[in-house]
């Protein structure tokens, strides 16, 4: 069976795969964090953004590099993601922006920008994860 599989789906596919999964984990732990905050914060919704957004980079980094791209987790890699996450917002938000003023549907457009979202964060951090491992003698990947 393991053999099936290895022959239809190539590493990047499983990467691809693990990347979805623990998007979805991220996206559900960010609304569980953000309702539990703004409950505690008398409905402040920008307590909740900045303590639910900051803790789930911090867990995304972390959970990414050990599930999704399996390598040792370094705080570098942290200060990369965020980085990743920036650019990520920035090309997202200003594709958002054309899409708006060629008045594109709310709901497309935020499937569109999601998904470039998505896109640009699994390449870029695709891109890091890999470079950090296959540099460092000290932090080996950790075995598939």
């Amino acid at each position: 069976m393991r053999k099936l599989l290895h022959r239809g789906l190539s590493p990047f596919r499983f990467t691809a795969i693990r990347f979805g999964l623990v998007s979805l984990f991220s996206e559900a732990l960010y609304f569980i964090l953000y309702g539990l905050v703004l409950s505690l914060s008398n409905n402040n919704s920008s307590m909740a953004l900045a303590v639910a957004g900051g803790i789930c980079i911090v867990v995304n980094s972390y959970v990414h590099s050990r599930i999704t791209f399996k390598v040792e987790f370094r705080w570098k890699l942290l200060l990369g993601y965020l980085m990743i996450q920036v650019v990520g917002f920035l090309i997202s938000f200003l594709v958002g922006v054309a899409l708006k003023r060629l008045d594109t549907g709310k709901w497309l457009i935020a499937i569109i920008t999601y998904t470039l979202w998505a896109g640009i964060s699994f390449v870029l951090t695709l891109i890091l994860y890999q470079k950090k491992s296959h540099r460092s003698a000290h932090h080996p990947p950790i075995q598939r």
